[in-house]
């Protein structure tokens, strides 16, 4: 399956197996999971966990920061 995926800001296209994970595109991607959220696009942002299927939606990838 084929999804529109916007990585902090820029938009780009990944085709994955059906039954893909947010973990499985952020691996594509190579992102590790621990700086990323993987939103399901909408009205509402929806977060969506990495052990969860890809909605059959566009998503969203932020990369967040952290430290001290």
């Amino acid at each position: 399956m084929e999804w529109n995926v916007n990585v902090d800001g820029v938009d780009k296209k990944i085709e994955l197996p059906n039954g893909s994970t947010s973990e499985d595109l952020l691996k594509a991607f190579e992102i590790h999971p621990d700086g990323a959220l993987v939103l399901q696009e909408g009205e509402v942002l929806v977060p969506v966990p990495l052990k969860t299927k890809l909605p059959d939606a566009d998503i969203r990838i932020v990369l967040v920061a952290s430290g001290g």
